[in-house]
């Protein structure tokens, strides 16, 4: 990894209304050894393109039209909330304590701004002395499309890098290429597995998450096989919530999976609630077993 020594942070608040912005986009992500890739290998009804998992979540950059996170959505009826669920925090910690990779996957965006997205290792991307690059710039709905569904690219991360590491969005509030100088009325940058690092931070944030996993089924090679991957999706609103927005988190939809330092993908980790009813199901087991014990 490289210093960045080219961003710059957006700061300065005319009378507290309005936000910072990237005023300097970091440095390609092929500057740190990171490529976009297409789908591959992942390509097909069977794997990525799944109508039942990934694929319904499918909103290619030149449409205008997307799936409209709510709780539950009306896509496949997935529950959504600001912060990210238990097992994606337990992933996190085990590639923060042992190293891995974190993927991030396109799955669609309906932004009619010009917007930015990349990643961080530093918390956000607004840190003057931080360490982000730019995944993809300019990024917006209507034709022609510079991005499709199934792009995605791996943060590579060693040990004690995932505490900090983010993906973000730059919302711009432009609807050409020519950017205003931040800050804006109405846009922001927002950071995904921690919200609170995004600017601003209104009511409940610019960030959804699903709330449960699809199993996608995904070309591992660590394993030279197919497996099915435990994917979250994460929703980005770009419009700052107290200007306006549409609400329809769908600017910027991803999918991410999680994989050890040695490729292998984690096994969701319960949520707490899970295990009461894991237990019921064990006690009940147990109890048939004794019955049936006793019949022979």
């Amino acid at each position: 990894m490289k210093t960045l020594k080219s961003l710059i942070a957006a700061f300065t608040l005319a009378g507290g209304t309005l936000s910072a912005q990237l005023s300097t986009l970091p440095p390609p992500s092929t500057a740190d050894g990171v490529t976009l890739a297409s789908l591959g290998p992942n390509a097909g009804s069977s794997h990525w393109e799944n109508p039942a998992t990934l694929g319904a979540y499918r909103a290619a950059s030149d449409e205008t039209a997307g799936p409209s996170p709510g709780n539950p959505d009306s896509v496949l009826g997935l529950h959504w909330a600001p912060t990210a669920p238990v097992p994606v925090q337990a992933a996190r910690s085990s590639i923060d304590a042992g190293g891995g990779s974190i993927r991030a996957i396109f799955t669609g965006e309906t932004a009619g701004w010009y917007d930015d997205f990349g990643y961080t290792y530093s918390s956000t991307p607004l840190a003057p002395e931080g360490e982000s690059y730019t995944v993809l710039a300019d990024v917006q709905a209507l034709p022609p499309a510079m991005v499709s569904f199934g792009y995605h690219v791996d943060g590579r991360l060693a040990p004690g890098e995932a505490a900090s590491f983010d993906f973000w969005l730059n919302a711009t509030d432009s609807f050409s290429p020519a950017h205003p100088p931040p800050p804006t009325e109405n846009g922001g940058v927002y950071t995904a597995f921690n919200p609170g690092n995004s600017s601003p931070v209104v009511g409940e944030g610019n960030v959804r998450w699903s709330q449960s996993p699809l199993l996608v089924n995904t070309w591992v090679p660590a394993l030279g096989a197919y497996a099915d991957v435990s994917t979250y999706l994460v929703a980005f609103e770009d419009w700052r919530l107290d200007r306006g927005a549409d609400g329809d988190f769908s600017d910027l939809i991803l999918g991410i999976q999680f994989f050890d330092a040695n490729g292998s993908p984690f096994t969701p980790v319960p949520e707490p609630s899970t295990y009461g009813v894991i237990a019921g199901l064990a006690l009940l087991a147990a109890t048939a077993w004794k019955r049936f014990r006793r019949r022979k």
